[in-house]
């Protein structure tokens, strides 16, 4: 998709979110939360065509309110990759224990997702909770061990042994490669500096999708029962100060102003 096309959506996201500022600050709480779950869903999808999960119009369409089912996809690919790796024994390379706890979150992450009718209403230590695990990794930078260089030969060449399993020739030339790199001091420091900065750029890239993931979870299905009454709901009574995601929403409303900033960099 053109650069234009999802720029519109980052657009309209960062208005709906200006909307619910000026509708808090008015005590309409039903609305504002309305444009915040807007902003959020808008939000997800220019992402999702940033990185090329959506490729046309249609897909966008196809999802609907129920952006979570953009989460709930990764995950089983994120498990199709886990079983692949199982196979081959990567299991030495990661781990055991750590690829059998990262496999135990992914299946709780999709049996814990509210359906695409469910709606959950999160106390305020929930919200307290999402707020300080994105106030903690705010500031979070990666940093490599001072053993890195040894940790990478033990790792590479333990990844070398199982990719000889698949394809003994490539094994070969790429053991060879990355030796000849372990030889040659000032290419290998490039290597490393090219890696801090990949990983800190790919923590901003997370961080920022986490904003997105807990924007559009906590206002799942919000859209309509902020939006609409019904004979026996009124959304102008229900949602006040009382309620803990009303009470937390101009916390939540900047840190998803500061990850709809950061798509406009990345379009």
């Amino acid at each position: 998709m053109n650069k234009d096309y999802i720029n519109s959506w980052i657009t309209i996201a960062i208005e709906d979110l200006e909307t619910s500022k000026i509708l808090y600050e008015n005590k309409m709480y039903s609305n504002s939360f309305y444009h915040f779950q807007q902003a959020s869903e808008k939000g997800l999808k220019a992402y999702a065509f940033i990185v090329k999960t959506f490729v046309s119009e249609k897909d966008a369409n196809n999802t609907g309110h129920y952006t979570l089912n953009l989460f709930i996809n990764s995950i089983k690919e994120r498990q199709k990759e886990m079983d692949f790796l199982k196979n081959y024994e990567f299991e030495k390379l990661f781990g055991s224990g750590n690829m059998v706890n990262y496999s135990n979150n992914l299946e709780s992450g999709l049996t814990l997702l509210p359906k695409r009718k469910e709606i959950f209403e999160y106390s305020n230590e929930i919200l307290d909770e999402v707020l300080k695990t994105l106030n903690d990794l705010s500031s979070y930078t990666f940093e490599l061990p001072n053993e890195f260089k040894d940790c990478l030969i033990d790792k590479m060449n333990l990844f070398f042994d199982l990719v000889n399993k698949i394809n003994p020739e490539k094994a070969i030339e790429a053991r060879n490669e990355f030796n000849d790199l372990m030889l040659n001091e000032n290419q290998l420091n490039e290597v490393i500096e090219y890696a801090k900065e990949h990983f800190n750029y790919a923590l901003i890239e997370y961080y920022n999708v986490l904003i997105l993931f807990f924007s559009n979870l906590l206002s799942h299905n919000h859209n309509n029962k902020s939006r609409y009454p019904e004979i026996d709901f009124n959304p102008l009574k229900y949602y006040n100060l009382s309620l803990p995601i009303i009470q937390k929403l101009p916390e939540l409303t900047d840190y998803l102003n500061s990850a709809l900033l950061q798509l406009k960099k990345w379009n």
